[in-house]
């Protein structure tokens, strides 16, 4: 007979979180505290489930189901008269249950996956690339002098090579892991006169770990930065969660916006207005939120010119015409359909022959590039000027406590699982705990 019913382990769900147990401590509790065994439906001598049944639930569930339960709850929130007023985005960084690898445990992270593949579909060809002494290399890096760092790098690429080398022809499973070998040594290797060494630049959207593929190094300004995944989330103004997910940490605050809108819409949830910070009033989230019928309101980036240059608010700017400070006028532009900008190209000669060009520009002419929506971001600049965004604003900034509380009170400041996925659950969970929170707060207030 079914003991650990969806109920109970969906209760058990939302304990959990709220008190940000472990699953053995939560196993712990459902089992002695005698208040959360009332709240499970458990009679005092009933000895609960083990810890695993609640990594089970989950994984069953899966991303989509939580989402469906959250809305569920959420829809039962607003017809109780809540989940109301204007809305408010922000992003908030979550540390990767990792840790960090250097290069060369990185690549023999990469060649142990691979091995072990190996060893299931050719024991011969594994024995021949060294077997179990290449794939359980695990002498400690720190401990070496940095000669010695520089030849293990050398050794453990050029095994890692080999191996890609010799796995060509197999099929299967082993295929995707020499393809996530080779990409780790695309990222992080490079020859510099027939030397092998760690590339100097980084690249974009790189693996730093294979025991969550998923995780990325991200910034949350110039100086704080970490190793995870980014939680986007939309708040009522009466303080509840109107949908959330989880990205890799080198996403831009500001994309995964028209996705959040469009599935809480989907869901039947209305949005008028929403107001975020400055990654969120990008023109293309403006216009196509403009087009759902949702207004953004967010402060622009201040103007600035690195070089002490003339800045674009010297220029005197139409949608089919730019005249610089000196009175040159040019209608001469080129569109980019895929960046939606527009660029002017002022004449050579002109500059060239302009008292002001040291003031305007170090190349032989001035360009000007404009977003292809300019006449809306004109509309949202005289907006910003207003009393009415000044306290936009004011309210925006609630979300960050509300943030703040998911991961100080509930566990969100660190991903207790690996992926993507399982981060999304995590953040889900958050989320129905905190609405529920609020909603017993609101009502207690009534």
């Amino acid at each position: 007979p079914v003991t650990n019913t969806p109920e109970i382990m969906f209760r058990s769900a939302f304990v959990q979180n709220h008190y940000d147990y472990s699953d053995r401590e939560m196993e712990e509790h459902a089992r002695c505290h005698l208040t959360v065994k009332w709240f499970l439906g458990f009679n005092i001598e009933d000895s609960s489930y083990d810890h695993s049944a609640l990594g089970d639930f989950r994984n069953r569930l899966g991303e989509q189901k939580w989402k469906d339960i959250f809305f569920k709850i959420l829809k039962q929130v607003e017809d109780a008269g809540f989940v109301t007023g204007d809305e408010y985005v922000d992003a908030t960084h979550v540390i990767a249950n990792i840790a960090i690898p250097n290069t060369i445990d990185l690549v023999r992270q990469g060649i142990k996956k691979t091995m072990n593949e190996i060893k299931k579909v050719d024991s011969t060809l594994y024995e021949e690339l060294g077997g179990d002494k290449t794939a359980n290399d695990e002498k400690k890096v720190y401990k070496l002098s940095p000669g010695e760092k520089e030849s293990k790098l050398v050794e453990v690429v050029k095994k890692a090579r080999e191996i890609c080398s010799n796995t060509e022809n197999l099929e299967g499973e082993i295929t995707e892991r020499v393809q996530e070998l080779k990409r780790i040594l695309n990222e992080n290797i490079e020859e510099k006169e027939g030397s092998i060494q760690k590339k100097e630049g980084k690249t974009k959207d790189r693996i730093v770990s294979l025991v969550d593929t998923d995780a990325r190094h991200g910034a949350k300004s110039d100086k704080k930065k970490f190793t995870g995944f980014k939680v986007n989330s939309i708040m009522s103004k009466d303080g509840f969660i109107k949908n959330i997910n989880a990205t890799p940490g080198n996403t831009y605050d500001g994309d995964p916006l028209i996705p959040l809108v469009d599935e809480k819409v989907e869901r039947g949830f209305t949005s008028t207005k929403i107001v975020g910070d400055t990654a969120y009033g990008s023109a293309g989230n403006r216009k196509r939120l403009l087009e759902r019928g949702v207004t953004v309101a967010a402060p622009f980036k201040k103007e600035s010119n690195k070089e002490g240059l003339f800045p674009q608010s010297k220029f005197e700017i139409e949608l089919h015409a730019v005249t610089c400070p000196a009175g040159c006028r040019t209608m001469v532009r080129n569109q980019n359909e895929k960046d939606e900008t527009i660029t002017f190209y002022f004449n050579k000669k002109d500059c060239g022959s302009c008292k002001l060009k040291e003031k305007c520009t170090k190349q032989e002419r001035r360009t000007i590039t404009i977003s292809k929506h300019y006449e809306l971001l004109q509309e949202a600049m005289e907006y910003n000027k207003t009393e009415d965004f000044k306290e936009d604003l004011k309210q925006r900034s609630h979300i960050e406590p509300k943030q703040g509380e998911m991961k100080r009170y509930h566990g969100m400041e660190i991903a207790k699982y690996w992926g993507i996925e399982k981060m999304n659950v995590q953040a889900i969970m958050n989320a129905v705990a905190v609405n529920i929170k609020r909603l017993v707060t609101l009502l207690y207030l009534i």
